[in-house]
């Protein structure tokens, strides 16, 4: 296809030369330089805005690695269901990355264990050891490309480690596994089924009749997330058998099973990547408990 221009006439070109002329004899404004800019600084780069530590946020969802789109903050004062406890940066060989460091990754590793540290020091201990959750929070693949390097380390309360339920909160976190430990796990009423398997375990006041408690974490061994079933769990009951005794201040010996039982409640595999190998340790009796087994010893839980 030919495309045809149009062409000037020669008093338009005449009329051309005129507005030139003109505006060649009328100089520049005052106070410019004939640059377009007169020598403005150039905006800096559009950056990503980093998410503040010691926010709030209501939000709905189960997970929040999961959300995409986050709400603005709350005051921790208000109705929430999340609070950013720590906020870090990715930096060296993980900060060059085309994308935020996946699952099992050593960054991603690395972030998950600073933000378990981190939270320790904003709980007062283990957050493992309470109703709780730690979610490491990144980027989303667009904000990441934009620039943004930074992990940000969120926990959510749980109403009971059995059903899942997220509480809505109106205060902070901070501190809540020290003192009287308001989110700390404590006594639960254990139900069994079919073939004494497990059904629910609740959480119970202590001075209440009750039939388990939680007593500590076992940490296994770090390798490749164990696949057989049989040994994993007798790897996990093995490694919860002296966080119950030095709980319950009895001996970890032959009659240690004639004493007390215990349950294993090992985490996700996902949680396993991320370099969590934690094991919920709980003891559980036969017969019904009013009172904690914290250093009971021997004459509190005889070998019968």
């Amino acid at each position: 296809m030919q495309v045809r221009g149009r062409r000037l006439s020669t008093g338009a070109l005449a009329v051309v030369g005129v507005v030139t002329l003109l505006l060649s004899a009328c100089g520049n404004p005052a106070g410019t330089d004939g640059d377009l800019t007169n020598n403005w600084k150039a905006l800096p780069d559009a950056k990503i805005p980093t998410p503040a530590s010691g926010a709030c946020y209501s939000i709905t969802t189960d997970n929040p690695a999961s959300v995409t789109k986050w709400p603005a903050p709350v005051e921790c004062t208000a109705s929430h269901t999340v609070e950013t406890v720590y906020v870090g940066q990715f930096t060296g060989e993980e900060a060059g990355q085309s994308s935020a460091p996946s699952t099992g990754s050593k960054g991603r590793r690395t972030a998950y264990e600073t933000c378990a540290a981190e939270a320790k020091t904003f709980l007062g201990d283990d957050w493992r050891n309470g109703r709780l959750e730690l979610s490491v929070v990144l980027p989303i693949a667009l904000h990441w490309q934009g620039g943004a390097r930074w992990f940000r380390c969120d926990m959510m309360e749980y109403l009971d480690l059995d059903d899942y339920a997220v509480v809505t909160r109106t205060a902070s976190l901070k501190g809540g596994l020290t003192g009287e430990k308001p989110v700390a796990l404590g006594c639960i009423t254990v139900t069994t089924g079919a073939n004494n398997r497990i059904d629910k375990m609740t959480p119970a006041k202590c001075d209440t009749n009750h039939n388990g408690e939680y007593v500590g974490v076992y940490d296994l061994p770090d390798g490749p997330y164990p696949t057989d079933r049989a040994a994993a769990s007798k790897a996990r009951l093995d490694g919860c058998a002296p966080v119950v005794a030095a709980y319950a201040g009895v001996p970890n010996d032959a009659d240690l099973s004639f004493r007390v039982g215990w349950i294993s409640s090992p985490f996700t595999e996902i949680e396993w990547g991320l370099g969590n190998r934690g094991v919920r340790c709980y003891a559980h009796s036969a017969d019904p408990l009013n009172k904690s087994i914290k250093g009971i010893g021997p004459a509190g839980l005889p070998a019968d």
